[in-house]
């Protein structure tokens, strides 16, 4: 049986399948293979088998299964009838169609955001700056290790712009559409594919231009930062530039 010693979350968990705390468990293992895969411990194309995933964890197959039914439903792992789980894949083509549709949506997001802005709103963004600048500036002390605090509060920096945009739809897609590419940007900042000086002058351009209630810059600004961070990104993991947005 293939050993798998570098996975190791909650290796003291209950096993039972009737414990009282099955809604816990259940979102502790949710919560520790999405952060397995997101990371790059799971690796794209993995089977899931459910004897090795509870030695691994720690948790009974109950709790496992409806982990995997919701990673399912968020598009990280793959159901094949009854065959079992599989980690999903990645690949270019997807990654090109997700940043296409952020830089559709995330724009006009922001561009609504602004016209609404209000100081409780720039108050948010100054904070989620903050955080996000203060990750950023050691980005490269060890981008392995910070990759996932760093796209915490790089989502909550991006979502913190657009939360004033008034349509509860638009800001729902627009999340959405970050969680489906944070596989590819957790992978790709761990390898430092976009600089952190980079990051930090794109980021910073975004805030001053937004701060000074100027959408038509702002706006300009997210988009060259979405592409350029795209191309990075995809050369890293693909070896590939995206040709396609």
């Amino acid at each position: 049986m293939e050993k798998h010693s570098t996975v190791q979350a909650f290796p003291h968990a209950d096993k039972s399948d009737d414990h009282d705390g099955f809604a816990t468990q259940s979102e502790a293992a949710y919560a520790a293979i999405r952060e397995h895969i997101l990371g790059g411990t799971l690796k794209a194309g993995k089977k899931l088998l459910l004897g090795d995933m509870r030695a691994q964890y720690g948790f009974g197959a109950s709790p496992l299964r409806e982990a995997l039914s919701r990673l399912a439903a968020d598009r990280l792992v793959t159901a094949r009838g009854q065959r079992g789980y599989w980690v999903a894949d990645i690949s270019a083509e997807e990654f090109a169609d997700i940043t296409n549709m952020r830089l559709l949506l995330e724009p006009e997001a922001l561009g609504r955001s602004i016209a609404n802005a209000t100081l409780d709103w720039e108050s948010r963004v100054v904070a989620a700056f903050h955080r996000l600048s203060r990750v950023e500036s050691t980005l490269d002390v060890d981008p392995e290790r910070l990759s996932g605090e760093w796209e915490r509060e790089n989502r909550a920096f991006h979502l913190a712009l657009i939360d004033n945009c008034g349509s509860p739809w638009l800001s729902r897609f627009v999340a959405t559409l970050s969680e489906q590419s944070e596989r590819y940007r957790r992978q790709a900042v761990a390898r430092q594919a976009v600089p952190k000086e980079v990051l930090l002058r794109e980021h910073k351009a975004i805030f001053d231009a937004a701060l000074d209630r100027n959408a038509g810059l702002a706006t300009e600004l997210l988009k060259v930062h979405i592409k350029n961070s795209a191309r990075g990104l995809c050369m890293a993991i693909f070896s590939r530039d995206l040709d396609r947005i």
